[in-house]
């Protein structure tokens, strides 16, 4: 199989990506007016009690299965074979995951009033196992995910403006928001036929996986729950309108957070491939480029959304959500800590086979988490969960950095470092006196946005970063062939 382009598979997946981010922009602001701060609540509740029996039925598969179908996808036979083999390890911790969520639903009396909501949400961990994601990550077939995931979103937002109309139809927006994961896993089932032949009559070799399985399904245990228990705690901690408020801040930083590991996924079998044949120079070259890229990026969109939070919330959220800014401000930092930790720790480590590394790492961020949370979620709610889970994601971008400190030694990285801080801190000023100047919403998100794009695209202009001008480059050429 012919390797494909990085730039043509960045592309398609960021423009999945943004499309994923972009339909929110148009449900949210509809469906956290109509149903209020303690139906939001409910629902993100119930999605992230269900997250933790995804977990198991995950099993850590995904990252192990791109990076072994991404060694043997040139060999149809042995792509078939470990396909079917994953394929069975999937499916065997998935009926577990089900048979754990029965007992949890029986025994545990805090779920009596969302059980209804627990198990709308729970339909996706069979369908995330039958859609075998990891295959075409493997491939790299990005062009059928973006137009798969396009439709389904589409048909996705239709059904809500049709079934979600009071707040009372907080079960039906539960409903919907697992609609577009499911029809387009059922659909990926049919079409992995393009790639695989299950077969069932050669001698299955399942030991050989479930070693490196099992230390990343504990991976992927520590990072769910790192991702998702500050939801859990204050819906035990607190109300659910703390969930509410917490849930609406984080719902605008994830959906730029998004964007990130978009391009890190499309890099991930490809750096595998350079460590398995020890290309350093090239290993090097792509680990540089990417980290200029997420750096690039993040620094200012993290001072951009900070500054611009509070219209963003107002006019996505409404007023009810006003106790969200501060959330959602808190957390803005997060976006660079998080873009950077994805590529160090879940893309180095892991190609690298430090994959007990960054469990380690993941294990103390998420016990820090934990404590912060039971210290500051009592006395400040939303707020206290928001500033222990960016501690917690700063101390694990900083624990992988001093584990790779001599390969993050030899990117060239550090001159473009500073431009993108000193680019960034000039953007934010320009963006907050322009900020200042409209009374109007919308012109207070729009005026300093466009603003601070042309300030920041200049100013890497004048400091000569590298990156920007290649990129310029490239766009310049493009149009001149035309």
């Amino acid at each position: 199989m012919p390797q494909k382009s990085l730039k043509a598979n960045a592309f398609l997946n960021t423009l999945k990506t943004v499309l994923t981010l972009f339909f929110p922009l148009i449900t949210f602001p509809y469906s956290s007016r109509v149903l209020g701060p303690d139906n939001i609540g409910k629902v993100n509740f119930a999605q992230s009690v269900v997250s933790y029996f995804a977990i198991v039925a995950s099993l850590g598969i995904s990252t192990y299965a791109t990076r072994e179908a991404a060694k043997v996808r040139d060999n149809p036979s042995l792509l078939n074979k470990i396909a079917t083999e994953i394929f069975l390890i999937n499916m065997a911790a998935t009926i577990v995951s089900y048979a754990l969520l029965a007992v949890a639903l029986v025994f545990v009396g805090k779920f009596d009033d969302y059980r209804l909501l627990i198990i709308i949400c729970s339909s996706l961990i069979i369908f995330t196992t039958v859609g075998m994601g990891w295959l075409y990550q493997a491939v790299e077939d990005y062009f059928y995910i973006t137009i798969r995931s396009l439709v389904f979103q589409v048909v996705s937002v239709v059904l809500l403006f049709a079934l979600v109309k009071t707040k009372e139809d907080y079960a039906w927006y539960a409903a919907v928001n697992v609609i577009s994961n499911v029809g387009a896993n059922i659909l990926n089932f049919f079409h992995s036929r393009k790639y695989i032949r299950f077969s069932f009559k050669s001698n299955f070799e399942i030991k050989k996986h479930l070693k490196s399985i099992f230390v990343l399904f504990a991976t992927t245990i520590v990072g769910s729950i790192f991702a998702s228990i500050d939801t859990t705690m204050l819906g035990f901690l607190s109300s659910d309108s703390e969930v509410g408020f917490y849930s609406a801040g984080m719902k605008l930083i994830h959906m730029v957070n998004g964007i990130f590991p978009a391009m890190i996924i499309v890099i991930f079998p490809r750096v595998s491939y350079y460590f398995a044949s020890g290309d350093e120079k090239s290993i090097l070259h792509l680990s540089s480029k990417t980290v200029n890229f997420l750096l690039c990026f993040s620094m200012p969109i993290a001072v951009g959304l900070c500054l611009l939070m509070n219209p963003l919330v107002l006019v996505f959220c409404g007023g009810k959500y006003i106790e969200a800014v501060s959330v959602a401000q808190t957390m803005c930092p997060y976006l660079i800590f998080s873009a950077l930790g994805h590529f160090f720790g879940g893309t180095i480590l892991v190609a690298k086979g430090k994959e007990k590394q960054q469990l380690y790492s993941l294990l103390f961020s998420v016990s820090l988490d934990v404590v912060l949370n039971f210290l500051l979620i009592r006395g400040y709610g939303a707020k206290g969960a928001a500033f222990a889970t960016l501690i917690s994601q700063v101390v694990m971008t900083l624990t992988y950095m001093l584990l790779l400190h001599d390969f993050i030694r030899r990117l060239s990285i550090k001159f473009s470092f500073l431009q993108f801080f000193l680019s960034s801190l000039v953007m934010g000023i320009s963006v907050c006196f322009v900020r200042n100047l409209f009374s109007n919403l919308i012109l207070q998100i729009f005026v300093p946005f466009v603003a601070g794009v042309a300030v920041y695209a200049t100013m890497l202009f004048v400091l000569r970063n590298r990156m920007f001008l290649e990129a310029c480059g490239d766009v310049f050429r493009k149009f001149r062939k035309r």
